[in-house]
């Protein structure tokens, strides 16, 4: 019930998100061949163009299996860098190595990869410290540090796997709901599931193969998981990641020439093919004689992206009210262009800074201002209103959008 009404409190607070000016990157991308995939059936499952490209790993970063002690969780494509050494191997990150090692991993752009490290920074890991760990939480991402027999002071330092309002969400892709149990390790059933979309589509990855297959988990979360919930930060983040194994796990540039055919995507989503045709879950790594897109994939590609999937699944911001099948959309005025979507994530996410600092002693308001200021430049762009970081203001928007996620 807690949920239910908070949900209804950031609903209201977010009406009116969309009055900003539109912003025409759509076409840009799409003069681009982003998002054009039909080329790629012309002549059955094609081989990839990756001339000129960079082959990734380099003998520099070979595979390593990750040890008893080294974190990792529910994105794949973190656990797969930290493998092969792109990452921290122990899985204990900070935002400069998440920039760096997403750019020589995949050409993920370095707006987009901000914006992703610092929403895990203030939702999962150490502000003062800024450091998270990949996978669950651990001493080592805190000031305290390991030996120290004190109370967290800085709040919650869950890891990525923390089930959350910001990172972890439900309904992702290979990985169950957290009312389920383990939502941070590849299920074989549902990567079998996503090669099963990817049939319908000459058995490639496409972003139309992903659409399905992020609509039918959606369904399947509705109809399965009674603590189900859909809203921003996590739903928003959620969806990109939904779109990601095209763009960023395809062999080459998707859209022009990029293959995403079974040997990649199964690697890097730790999906290893038995004889008898089931899978099982193995450590994430690199596809052999693979190539990394030419460009860096931008933030503003990134959130044209996620309203292309939202308008073309019609999955909506909402939640299930405590039983399977209960479903409730959020009252959120229709978002239809990417400023609006962006400036209502990032208020979201600087409205929950104060979530993430419940027990800090010390300077509350530099710490916020530190963090919320990372997002100037993010923000510049789309034209979104200033926010101010006041820790009163802060609070106050935070009693408007904090979602718990156990409530």
């Amino acid at each position: 019930m807690i949920k239910l009404q908070l949900i209804f409190l950031f609903a209201v607070g977010m009406v009116g998100v969309t009055a900003f000016p539109a912003f025409t990157g759509m076409d840009q991308i799409e003069k681009r061949g982003t998002f054009s995939h039909t080329n790629m059936f012309e002549r059955g499952e094609p081989v990839a163009d990756v001339e000129g490209l960079m082959k990734v790993p380099d003998a520099d970063h070979p595979f390593i299996a990750p040890g008893p002690t080294d974190q990792r969780g529910p994105c794949p494509g973190l656990n797969v860098l930290a493998n092969h050494g792109y990452l921290p191997r122990d899985g204990i990150v900070n935002l400069t190595q998440i920039i760096d090692g997403s750019s020589k991993g995949f050409n993920m752009a370095a707006d987009l990869a901000t914006l992703l490290g610092t929403v895990s920074l203030i939702y999962d890991g150490d502000v003062t410290t800024g450091k998270w760990s990949i996978g669950g939480s651990d001493s080592r991402t805190s000031f305290l540090g390991r030996r120290s027999s004190l109370p967290n002071l800085i709040g919650k330092e869950g890891g990525l796997d923390y089930h959350t309002a910001g990172i972890e969400g439900d309904a992702s892709i290979t990985r169950l709901d957290a009312y389920f149990g383990n939502d941070h390790t590849t299920q074989p059933e549902l990567y079998q599931q996503l090669k099963g979309f990817a049939a319908n589509y000459g058995g490639l990855y496409t972003m139309d193969a992903l659409q399905d297959h992020a609509l039918a988990r959606w369904k399947n979360s509705i109809a399965t998981n009674p603590t189900f919930y859909f809203v921003p930060v996590a739903a928003t983040l959620g969806t990109g990641a939904k779109g990601f194994p095209a763009i960023f796990f395809s062999n080459g540039t998707y859209g022009a020439g990029g293959v995403p055919n079974e040997e990649s995507i199964s690697s890097f989503f730790g999906a290893k093919k038995q004889l008898d045709g089931s899978y099982r879950a193995v450590p994430e790594r690199f596809p052999t004689n693979w190539y990394k897109r030419a460009d860096p994939f931008t933030l503003l590609e990134t959130v044209t992206m996620i309203l292309d999937i939202q308008l073309k699944t019609g999955m909506t911001y909402g939640a299930n009210t405590g039983k399977v099948d209960s479903f409730v959309p959020l009252n959120i005025t229709a978002i239809s262009d990417v400023n609006g979507m962006v400036c209502l994530v990032l208020d979201a996410i600087q409205a929950n800074v104060p979530g993430t600092l419940a027990g800090v002693v010390g300077d509350v308001d530099g710490i916020l201002a530190n963090v919320v200021n990372s997002f100037a430049p993010l923000v510049k762009q789309f034209g979104c209103p200033a926010y101010n970081t006041s820790l009163a203001t802060a609070i106050l928007a935070a009693s408007h959008y904090v979602v718990p996620s156990d409530g």
